[in-house]
Order: structure tokens, then C-alpha cells, then sequence
């Protein structure tokens, strides 16, 4: 989340919203949320099971945690694209994200 923090301006700039959801309690998320210094939105206490089966998220039922899951959506809440990680790598960076909307954003001029 870091990533997507430290690029928070680009996204406010095309006028996209960057919003994080976390399986997380709230106090976990909110350490997180410190330490990352984060200004955009995160939702947290998201039933990690129940979000796996609704989104595809990979979930880790042995120690009960989702891989991160990426997704951009347009305003009316359509999943342009999706990136479902399973383990360290395979996230959806923030420069591919605005790479991507800028490029549809382009498309649709």
C-alpha cells in the first residue's frame, strides 16, 4: 500500500480514488495505517472466507488470510481489470494501475 501512497497525487490528479480493504482487525489495520502513513481509505475486519468466494481472492484457510487481491473498477463499479496474487509477487503496482487508467482514459476520449 505503500506503493499506491507514495504515487496518491498522480491518482488525484486523473481523479481516481484509491481505496484499501483489509481481513485485518481494526487495530492491526490501523498499525498498518501508521506505519504507512496512509491517507486514502481502508475498510478492515472483511471476513477473509466470504471475501475469497465472493472475488476469487486466493485465501489461505490454514492460517486464515487472503493474498493480496488487485482491482480496478470504472465509476460504475465494473471490474476493468483484476490481479490475484498467491504468494509475495504478483501484485498490481500502482504505476501499472495509472499506466493502465490513463491508458483507458485515452481510449475513451
Amino acid at each position: 500500500m505503500a506503493d499506491y501512497q507514495a504515487r496518491i497525487r498522480s491518482f488525484e490528479q486523473i481523479k481516481v480514488k484509491v481505496v484499501a480493504v483489509s481481513a485485518d482487525p481494526q487495530e492491526d489495520a490501523q498499525k498498518m495505517i501508521d506505519a504507512e502513513k496512509l491517507t486514502f481509505p481502508v475498510a478492515y475486519g472483511l471476513p477473509a472466507h466470504e471475501v475469497a468466494a465472493q472475488t476469487g481472492a486466493f485465501f489461505n484457510a490454514e492460517k486464515n488470510y487472503l493474498h493480496a487481491t488487485g482491482f480496478l473498477l470504472d465509476p460504475s463499479g465494473t471490474v476493468l481489470a483484476a490481479v490475484y496474487s498467491t504468494g509475495a509477487i504478483g501484485r498490481l503496482t500502482a504505476s501499472d494501475a495509472l499506466g493502465t487508467i490513463v491508458h483507458l482514459q485515452k481510449s475513451e476520449a
